[in-house]
């Protein structure tokens, strides 16, 4: 078991990209007053575009970093990538981070994710050189270049993995600046999730401190625990559909009814509404999968967080009933934060 950590304690915000667009840069300025080191803006679906919003926190703001969370070698051949994040980080004056991950929600463009642990891999050895000014020649199983190469004046940026899985994890410790562990909230998910990080770092003779770990951590408080645990709960229900190939690793027991009700619907993206994913969700459940409740109940979950030695957490604010993504922001800031700091 890992000790408590005594590292200084990180916290960023994942942007919720379905806020209306002209909201971005006072948002953006918002969370910066309030403290937050990063800002994430995902990359998935038919969302609005990663980049153009990431410019727009960028020209917003003076000190918050930015990254993507995630985008995907699938949907963005890697060079492009490449140079649209040292466009973003040449505009923000080096504030940028990357983070890949192997994508979802791909088969609405009929495109398959295939071989996703070489498809990474590759992905990042290409970026890497495109950053480093290098005019690249590259032959891989994946992805081949031909004399490619940015041009402008760029310089490395930070790239961070995103997965659950025991391979993507592995990977992010053996070649990425730093890991994202996605969606878990509990010490033992935590400590699943460091332990494969280790196996790649040792795989590739690192020290354990090469590899930023990030916890993406689902979040909700409220006064009324009820509204913060049912707001959290259908995108509870969706880490459980797409962490169904490691659930036993997780210790996770799934109830007859629920296993009912999810073989029934194909195990597919949660179509509920919030307060019916709720009511399909054991509490053990939901507490694997997102810290929710009063700020007192968040501050003892997030200490277990730590305790798993993470230092470096992104919250994803899931607002209650009656509440807005702002006072959400601010409340975290205010009344959870500043008692992390102290541990």
């Amino acid at each position: 078991m890992r000790n408590e950590s005594r590292k200084e304690f990180r916290w960023g915000i994942a942007s919720l990209v379905e806020e209306p667009m002209p909201s971005y840069a006072e948002r953006a300025r918002h969370h910066e007053e309030l403290g937050y080191r990063d800002i994430w803006i995902p990359d998935e679906r038919l969302l609005r575009n990663v980049y153009v919003s990431l410019a727009t926190v960028a020209t917003a703001t003076t000190r918050i970093g930015m990254g993507t969370a995630v985008t995907n070698p699938y949907t963005r051949h890697p060079a492009h990538t490449a140079a649209a994040i040292a466009t973003i980080d040449e505009l923000s004056g080096g504030r940028a981070r990357l983070a890949l991950g192997a994508g979802g929600g791909l088969d609405a463009y009929g495109i398959a994710r295939t071989r996703p642990v070489t498809t990474l891999r590759e992905s990042i050895e290409v970026i890497r050189g495109l950053l480093a000014n290098e005019t690249l020649r590259y032959e891989g199983e994946i992805f081949t270049l031909r004399n490619a190469q940015i041009d402008f004046d760029v310089s490395p940026v930070p790239i961070y993995l995103a997965g659950r899985g025991p391979q993507i994890l592995t990977l992010a410790g053996e070649v990425a600046d730093g890991a994202i562990i996605g969606g878990f909230a509990t010490e033992s998910g935590i400590h699943y999730a460091q332990d494969l990080i280790d196996r790649g770092v040792a795989k590739a003779g690192r020290r354990p401190d090469d590899v930023d770990r990030m916890a993406w951590i689902y979040i909700s408080v409220s006064d009324d625990p009820a509204a913060a645990r049912t707001a959290v709960s259908k995108m509870v229900l969706a880490s459980l559909i797409t962490s169904r190939p490691i659930l036993d690793k997780l210790g996770i027991d799934i109830p007859p009814a629920l296993r009912d009700h999810l073989d029934s619907t194909g195990w597919r993206y949660p179509l509920e509404t919030p307060a019916q994913a709720s009511a399909l969700l054991p509490d053990e459940i939901v507490n694997a999968f997102a810290v929710h409740g009063t700020p007192a109940d968040c501050l003892e979950q997030l200490k277990a967080v730590r305790r798993a030695g993470i230092d470096h957490v992104t919250f994803v604010p899931f607002p209650p009933a009656g509440d807005t993504l702002d006072r959400l922001a601010e409340r975290i800031a205010r009344d959870v934060v500043p008692s992390l700091l102290e541990q």
